[in-house]
């Protein structure tokens, strides 16, 4: 992809400068509420779905483990969301938090340009390896594009040299995260030899992303720029992350995938059509989201780890879409 491709879309940004389980409870009235001679309707709707997610986790060669909330009935499916699993690129989602949260409390400038050294050059993804020298000036904010949405290595190393890479890790712990854990840069395979992997749980990352959308993370302005780049984040067919692969293309999608060798992961913020729904977080505007994590490892098919986070995101949005529009009997209403 040119220079010119990639500052367009910067600009555009706006940075230039175990066995499935379910649960649920309602803090909300939402669309088609159930009467209580409906509810046994309602829980075969959701058995369903539990079955079908069981029979992926049986069927993947490798461990797997999710975790799955809809953010309006706080209705819940997870499977091993309290196992440690290598994250790969979905610890940059953390990065890509702190440093706005720096940006909003005035210890980084998004739109202040800096030099790129060549000999800090990082491989393994993204654009940046690929441009020759000189390299061109850029910001703190077009390198957080960079790093999310080409998942651009030598970007994020960048960024943790300047953000710290400690800080990230206290302001984990600071909202209550104390699985999470950046551990060592990206593409440090002494690092990771050593076993120190960049790690976190299904839940953890699913909550992660919960409160970034419920405003509990970053100020509105900054809510809206975060998740905003991650819908950006491999749009556009034929590449399209494993999450988004699998939903239909006019459906928005905050997210950012990872993969290793042996493993794949990837969390994200998936906004359910809810037409005539009444707003209840306003960076969802009308939709009805869910937020979902997907970690694999010890995969004998890499591909089938990606396949799996797939399917595993659409009998989730295919689930919250049946219920979105349904009356607590089932029958599909009109907007």
């Amino acid at each position: 992809m040119s220079r010119a491709a990639i500052a367009g879309l910067l600009l555009a940004a706006g940075l230039a400068g175990g066995h499935a389980a379910a649960a649920g409870a309602s803090p909300v009235p939402e669309r088609g509420a159930l009467a209580a001679p409906a509810e046994p309707l309602r829980a075969a709707l959701r058995d369903g779905l539990r079955r079908a997610l069981g029979r992926l986790s049986e069927e993947l060669p490798g461990v797997s483990g999710f975790m799955v909330r809809d953010l309006t009935s706080g209705e819940t499916f997870e499977t091993n969301a309290d196992l440690l699993f290598p994250v790969a690129s979905v610890i940059k989602l953390p990065v890509f938090l702190e440093v706005l949260r720096q940006a909003e409390e005035g210890s980084i400038d998004l739109s202040r340009r800096r030099d790129i050294d060549p000999r800090a050059r990082t491989t393994g993804g993204g654009v940046l390896q690929t441009w020759s020298p000189p390299l061109p000036q850029l910001s703190v904010g077009e390198l957080a594009i960079l790093m999310m949405d080409f998942s651009d290595n030598f970007a994020t190393n960048l960024l943790i040299d300047q953000i710290g890479l400690e800080r990230v890790n206290r302001r984990l712990r600071g909202w209550g995260f104390r699985e999470t854990r950046l551990q060592r840069k990206i593409m440090d395979l002494e690092a990771a030899r050593a076993g120190r992997e960049n790690v976190s749980t299904p839940r953890e990352m699913a909550a992660l992303l919960e409160k970034l959308v419920r405003g509990e993370i970053l100020d509105a302005e900054s809510t809206r720029r975060a998740i905003a780049v991650m819908k950006a984040n491999q749009n556009d067919p034929p590449r399209r992350t494993p999450i988004k692969q699998s939903l239909p293309e006019d459906v928005e999608v905050a997210d950012k995938e990872g993969e290793l060798e042996g493993v794949r992961c990837a969390a994200g913020i998936v906004f359910v059509p809810a037409s005539g729904a009444p707003p209840t977080l306003p960076a969802a505007g009308s939709t009805r989201p869910f937020v979902l994590a997907v970690m694999t490892t010890y995969l004998k098919d890499d591909a089938a780890g990606a396949a799996f986070i797939s399917a595993v995101s659409r009998a989730a949005f295919d689930y919250f879409t049946t219920v979105a529009m349904s009356s607590g009997y089932g029958r599909r209403l009109p907007p």
